[in-house]
């Protein structure tokens, strides 16, 4: 795999929430928060919104030329779509013809602002679409309507990858798009070259899946398009810092990772609400750089570690792994 690590500008920002709206910080001017991920060791590139952030240039080449003032590539173009309350009825599967049209202009747009500024995929996160009581929606009609939506800006310029993003609940309490399994399920569905799947490692350990797996059946079916990382205790998705919780799932993701032909980049995605948000983002960085070299530790002993997994030699392989991690 090529290893290349991006993030958000939200990483460094507010952290507004519903119990503390107005967020944990003031806003942090935009000169300041390129300033910072340039001067962070270890990290490559930003993931732009689109609609862009205010702040950042609209036009492509002057944006290409902002970033490069600090070092940075632009890394990929995340659509937004769902902080508007239009898109509270899900903007793939509203049964609201209007506002499904007005999404799909959107990702339009967005797909032509994408390979201007040279970016790599657009991510589609389908936020609102699902539900929230029994007999709330049609199930299979909102299914539809969710793989006819995807497929028609999949469709609208195939040399663009549309990256789609699962979770199991928030802001919604039921996903249409919720586990690695249903996400496979869509992307058949949808059957279209350049509409790949995003494992982010905060999702899926919310979901009870194990991360190693689940980038494993994407990249085995040639469909991991986007990695997202951060992490939580598996109930809900507060996008802690990668690392410091789940550590032997998040090792084995890594050294499976590192098995994939994944060309993509690596996306911190993390709230720091609490603590030092500058400090917070060198460590999220810092950490995923620790554990790609841990799993590379490992992939120097593969055979031996592979033949134990075939054998079913769990001890062995523990054996090995904390010999090699922890010396």
């Amino acid at each position: 795999m090529e290893f290349n690590v991006d993030a958000h500008l939200w990483c460094l920002g507010t952290f507004g929430e519903r119990y503390v709206p107005n967020g944990y910080f003031d806003p942090m001017p935009l000169e300041e928060q390129l300033s910072i991920m340039s001067k962070t060791p270890g990290f490559d590139g930003l993931m732009v919104f689109y609609p862009p952030t205010p702040g950042l240039p609209e036009d492509p080449e002057k944006l290409k030329k902002k970033l490069a003032d600090y070092n940075l590539k632009l890394s990929s173009v995340v659509v937004e779509n769902w902080s508007d309350r239009k898109w509270k009825h899900g903007a793939f599967c509203t049964t609201e013809k209007a506002v499904r049209e007005e999404n799909i202009a959107l990702f339009k747009r967005a797909i032509d602002y994408c390979k201007a500024c040279g970016g790599e995929s657009v991510l589609l996160w389908p936020a609102h679409d699902g539900f929230d009581y029994p007999f709330q929606v049609n199930y299979k009609d909102g299914w539809k309507r969710l793989v006819e939506s995807i497929r028609t800006i999949g469709e609208y310029d195939k040399s663009v990858r549309i990256a789609v993003e699962y979770k199991a609940k928030d802001p919604r309490q039921k996903q249409y798009v919720n586990t690695v399994g249903k996400c496979l399920a869509l992307l058949n569905d949808i059957n279209l070259p350049n509409v790949l799947g995003v494992v982010d490692v905060g999702h899926s350990l919310q979901a009870q899946e194990n991360v190693a797996e689940a980038i494993t059946l994407l990249d085995s079916h040639g469909k991991l398009g986007q990695i997202h990382l951060n992490e939580n205790y598996k109930d809900s998705d507060p996008d802690m810092i990668f690392g410091t919780i789940n550590f032997f799932e998040l090792l084995e993701f890594f050294y499976y990772l590192n098995k994939t032909d994944y060309k993509g980049w690596c996306s911190i995605d993390i709230i720091a609400g609490r603590d030092d948000r500058k400090k917070s983002f060198e460590l999220a960085v810092k950490m995923v750089r620790k554990y790609k070299a841990m799993a590379d530790r490992l992939t120097e002993h593969k055979d031996e570690i592979d033949k134990n997994l075939a054998g079913y030699h769990f001890a062995d392989n523990m054996n090995l792994i904390s010999d090699l991690i922890f010396k």
